[in-house]
């Protein structure tokens, strides 16, 4: 374990608040937050960074339930930003996944940071009386474990056996404030930061319909022609390079406007001189 920076350091605790004895759930969820050594590494290790993690709570020493709190999301926040520094340095860590171990590590920092002003406007503060819960704690207990858990969980450090399948949804019903979460998370993609937290329940799929005309379509051809301009083009090349089939009269001049019916006289007049002098 790395130890605390030194700004972190905390002001004795206030006069009055007696030493607080951190239950065993707090120190077990406090270790579950720390990188675990390798499968085959020795005991002296574990013990090690076992070790290492109390003496940081210690340096902290929390006096109430609150302080605790803060003290473990310190020693947290620090051991997930060690450990994607240390990931983002690997030498077999691709540019991509070392910017988003990088950005992951910053926004630890200031977790971190906010953590530990928490943890020092608490410890200014007076020790309160503490409340009799009496037969409160066993009561919410038992309700909590009858409960049924929103959402269902995965079995525990595993993944689950049969992952939800997705819902799939037609391209035209994507609203604005999906497609805004669409190009959000393209952007963080290609910037290398943290995908946006997974909303609760199956994932959603924007799809085309099966006859689109985003399906049908193809590129014509012509598109990846040269355009030479269309000032230097005669009416039949124009026809012919941008398709036009229609050979029929052409519409009557009078429902042009004024400067129309000129250009459209002047066109006619510069037809008709290229027809004499080369024959197209």
């Amino acid at each position: 374990m790395i130890k605390l920076t030194p700004d972190l350091d905390l002001a004795d605790p206030t006069p009055g608040k007696p030493p607080y004895a951190i239950p065993d759930h707090i120190l077990r969820a406090m270790l579950l937050t720390l990188a675990r050594p390798a499968a085959d590494a020795p005991e002296a290790t574990w013990t090690a960074i076992v070790e290492g993690a109390l003496k940081e709570l210690d340096t902290l020493d929390p006096r109430d339930a609150m302080e605790a709190m803060f003290a473990v999301q310190i020693i947290a926040a620090n051991a997930g930003m060690v450990d994607a520094l240390r990931i983002a340095f690997e030498v077999d860590t691709d540019a991509k996944h070392a910017l988003r171990q990088r950005a992951s590590a910053s926004a630890l920092a200031r977790a971190l940071a906010v953590a530990a002003r928490l943890l020092k406007e608490q410890r200014g503060r007076p020790a309160g009386e503490a409340r009799d819960w009496g037969d409160a704690v066993a009561g919410l207990a038992s309700g909590w474990r009858a409960a049924a858990p929103r959402p269902a969980e995965a079995p525990r450090g595993a993944k689950a056996a049969v992952d939800a399948e997705p819902i799939v949804r037609w391209i035209d019903e994507l609203n604005d404030a999906d497609l805004a979460v669409a190009v959000e998370e393209d952007r963080k993609d290609k910037a290398g930061e943290p995908p946006l937290p997974a909303g609760p329940g199956p994932k959603v799929v924007y799809r085309y319909k099966p006859d689109d005309y985003a399906r049908r379509w193809k590129p014509d051809p012509r598109a990846w022609r040269v355009y030479p301009g269309w000032e230097n083009m005669t009416l039949h090349q124009r026809r012919e390079f941008f398709g036009y089939t229609y050979t029929g009269p052409l519409g009557p001049i009078e429902a042009l406007s004024p400067a129309g019916q000129i250009a459209m006289l002047a066109d006619q007049a510069e037809e008709a001189a290229l027809v004499a002098e080369y024959g197209m």
